[in-house]
């Protein structure tokens, strides 16, 4: 499924539409160089159907492109990078 994933107006979030529709949203908060992503949710409609995987893979693209580190709260944004190594770099060590 495709998924058109965007920055918020307000840039507190990654939101996800699939065909003009509302199907998931990864927020996020930044502090001093470091994003931290603390709440994903989609739909259920669209669960299992890759919308936080590119909501993840849309954040983190984002914040590796300002050079930001990432604080993943979200248990599914943790998990996302756990399976996917090479994103390993931006999570900031605490």
């Amino acid at each position: 499924m495709q998924a058109d994933v965007k920055l918020s107006p307000d840039g507190d979030s990654f939101v996800a539409e699939v065909g003009g529709r509302p199907a998931g949203r990864l927020d996020l908060i930044r502090r001093d160089g470091v994003i931290v992503y603390p709440h994903t949710k989609v739909q259920p409609e669209y669960e299992g159907q890759g919308i936080g995987a590119a909501l993840v893979q849309t954040a983190l693209d984002a914040a590796r492109a300002e050079n930001a580190k990432v604080v993943p709260l979200c248990w599914f944004v943790r998990e996302w990078i756990d399976r996917h190594p090479d994103y390993a770099d931006l999570v900031e060590n605490t």
